[in-house]
């Protein structure tokens, strides 16, 4: 029977081979059942017991043979999946149905009280271990059904999380649009233009000269040339000519009134501070004080912080009291992320930034409330209640009404006698450095910035107001790190040509919001015929910088050719059939996302690539799997699971910060007549502190600074 019991296992593991090899999964590998069988025995005896479907059919063709077959079959294609999946467990082992060697027959007529008593010791030990093999299976299988059930949820919540960014970037644009057609229905120039349009002879509107960088506001719709209007103005005798001359008067900026200062602005110097983000990355934030005006440069989140302290450290100095306005560099979370805490407390605030961060901040504000909320959803049942989220989505809408863009070279008047101006710091899509003006003081802050251009956006552009300003606040993030880019983007593009060349995928982990689209773009542009995927949040920014840019001399067109963004209805179909070509997805770091999912199936692949392209924080899973040596790689932990790891890992540069040498270089031309580092770690400012005072730049401590006559 033993025999006969170990030719029904292998037919049954068989039967689940061949179905398999044709699901869809495996469709295309035309695999020989028999041997695939062979390989994957232990991971079929699985699917008969994760699958009742395919149990029961098993149990219907061989019922028959089952019905004199050892039990462990029948339990195997039996209705308990628990009892199924103990019974798989034991099959694992090809020598449990082999024929046992029959014992001799004992040469005693009859046993003794004592062999009897241990007769049944050795009966009821079996029987407990029996029982113990049971409670092991049932804990295994509930164990994998946990595990289970949790990716699924990560992958429930970032479908969720997919939808949600697309509704909330919608919502964003449509009331962006809204507040323009108001503000058209009051804008005198406007109408002045359209008028002009209307009235003139075709071909005669002059040509207006505009910076390329500005938004779409740059180019004005055209209107033909309306005969209704043409007739009144003859019929009211008005010279053509002459009309069109006051409209184009009206339509030119109206003279700034001369700086008017106040006493406050006479009386006390300019001040600045760092809150936050001064001797660390994250939580960046500035305040500018003149005499009772106050203002902030940025205000962003800081990582790996409890809810109630995510914000800038010192941030409660301006929470309750008089706050005039904020401006905000860049979209990144961490010069922008708690703006919408501050517009909460202070509902009257102006946001002042460039129009493309303008059309950012809505959707990366709206995904940090989705983070709030799965932090707070993952809080275990009767631990510590956490905190409360910074803000919500309301807090979100009413931030966004609260954006005031601004171009660049544009000033906008803050109080009296002070002013702010914001210029291109390139880094990323909007970002910008900003000028403040109050009196005679001036102070420049970069923010994030790089004066190397990028696929995606040119370099820094020093305006003249930030030159021989009398405090310049730059980024340290590279002090001690000189880069060639070029080169980065060639070994960047020549690993995945290799990996690609060879058949494989390659996965990027990228920040979504600017060095995703900075590789999608280089690639679509440089490997024309690399497949290329992008995921995750990153695809509602791409739209936005497509959106942005559409009417520019040179538009962002990421999405077309061969890159195409993952539906997340088809994100699992993917993962398991994208064999060659590259994934770029969020998160940048491997914490959370579509990156975490990719990289479970990506890593065990050893024709695969993992190419790190960003800042990896030290306790991060990126950091941790670039820390791996050859030997140790099979122990990685992603998200609590155990992931093989068999695929390529590296690190690529692609920094859209400046370096050593660029950040030199800017000190060098802004000639500020002192210097303060932020946004870097306080033993490589000293260091770069101290070759700034080899080259005759003065550079003042990281904290308080006032201006002095």
């Amino acid at each position: 029977m033993s025999r006969t019991s170990q030719q029904l296992l292998d037919e049954l593991i068989g039967e689940a081979a061949r179905v398999a090899v044709t699901s869809s999964r495996f469709a295309d590998h035309q695999a020989d059942p028999a041997a695939f069988a062979e390989a994957n025995r232990g991971q079929l005896l699985l699917l008969i017991v994760r699958y009742p479907k395919l149990r029961t059919a098993l149990a219907d063709q061989y019922a028959d043979r089952l019905a004199g077959a050892d039990p462990l079959l029948r339990q195997l294609t039996g209705a308990d999946p628990v009892v199924a999946s103990a019974a798989a467990a034991a099959l694992a082992d090809r020598k449990v149905l082999l024929p046992q060697p029959r014992s001799k027959k004992s040469e005693k007529p009859s046993s003794t009280a004592d062999e009897r008593r241990i007769a049944r010791l050795r009966r009821d030990i079996e029987e407990s271990r029996g029982a113990r093999d049971r409670a092991r299976g049932q804990r295994d299988w509930a164990t994998r059904e946990r595990d289970e059930a949790r990716r699924q949820l990560d992958a429930a919540l970032t479908d969720r999380d997919d939808a949600l960014t697309v509704v909330e970037s919608l919502r964003a644009q449509l009331s962006m649009a809204r507040r323009e057609v108001a503000a058209l229905t009051a804008d005198v120039a406007h109408a002045a233009g359209v008028l002009v349009e209307v009235a003139a002879p075709v071909d005669a509107t002059p040509a207006i000269d505009v910076d390329p960088r500005e938004t779409t506001q740059a180019r004005v719709p055209v209107h033909p040339q309306d005969a209704r209007l043409v007739a009144a103005l003859d019929a009211g005798k008005v010279d053509r000519e002459s009309f069109l001359q006051v409209m184009r008067a009206l339509q030119m900026p109206w003279p700034p009134p001369s700086p008017q200062f106040s006493a406050a602005t006479r009386d006390r110097e300019l001040t600045v501070k760092p809150l936050g983000g001064g001797t660390e990355i994250g939580g960046s934030c500035l305040l500018v004080e003149v005499g009772d005006v106050r203002l902030l440069v940025d205000a962003g989140m800081r990582p790996r912080q409890p809810l109630d302290r995510s914000g800038p450290p010192l941030i409660g100095e301006v929470r309750g009291g008089r706050l005039d306005a904020v401006v905000v560099t860049h979209a990144h979370h961490d010069h922008a992320g708690y703006v919408p805490a501050l517009v909460a407390d202070h509902p009257g605030l102006a946001v002042y930034c460039t129009a493309d961060t303008a059309a950012l901040l809505p959707t990366m504000w709206a995904d940090s409330v989705r983070v709030f909320d799965r932090r707070v959803a993952r809080t275990p049942p009767g631990g510590p209640e956490l905190p409360l989220a910074p803000y919500s989505q309301a807090e979100v809408d009413q931030a966004q009404r609260r954006l005031r863009p601004l171009g660049f070279g544009a000033s906008a008047e803050i109080a009296a006698g002070i002013t702010i101006e914001l210029f291109p710091a390139g880094h990323i899509l909007g970002a910008a450095g900003v000028v403040v003006t109050a009196g005679e003081s001036r102070l420049t802050v970069t923010g994030d910035v790089s004066n190397q251009a990028q696929t995606t956006v040119p370099g820094l552009i020093v305006p003249q107001s930030a030159q021989g300003c009398g405090l310049l606040v730059i980024e340290s993030t590279h002090c001690q790190r000189n880069t060639n880019r070029e080169a980065e983007v060639e070994q960047f593009l020549a690993t995945v040509q290799e990996t690609v060349a060879s058949g494989g995928r390659v996965l990027v982990p990228a920040f979504a919001l600017g060095r995703a689209q900075e590789v999608a773009l280089t690639l679509r542009r440089r490997l024309p015929d690399v497949p290329v995927l992008l995921d995750g949040l990153a695809k509602e920014v791409a739209r936005i910088y497509e959106q942005q840019t559409e009417m520019r001399p040179d538009p962002l067109y990421i999405y077309g050719d061969q890159v195409r963004e993952v539906p997340a209805t088809q994100r699992g179909e993917l993962i398991a059939s994208f064999r060659r070509g590259v994934i770029i997805t969020t998160s940048g770091m491997l914490t959370a996302g579509p990156a975490v999912q990719w990289a479970r199936a990506v890593l065990p692949d050893p024709n695969a690539a993992l190419l790190l392209v960003g800042y990896q924080d030290e306790e991060s899973p990126g950091a941790a799997l670039l820390a791996l040596s050859k030997d140790s790689r099979a122990g990685f932990e992603l998200n609590g699971a155990r992931v093989e790891v068999n695929a390529q890992v590296s690190k690529a540069g692609l920094s859209a910060h400046a370096d050593r040498r660029g950040l030199t270089s800017i000190v060098r031309t802004v000639g500020a007549q002192g210097v303060m580092l932020v946004h870097g770690f306080p033993a490589a400012q000293r260091e770069f502190t101290e070759h700034l005072t080899r080259l005759g730049h003065r550079v003042v401590r990281t904290g308080r600074w006032q201006h002095q006559r």
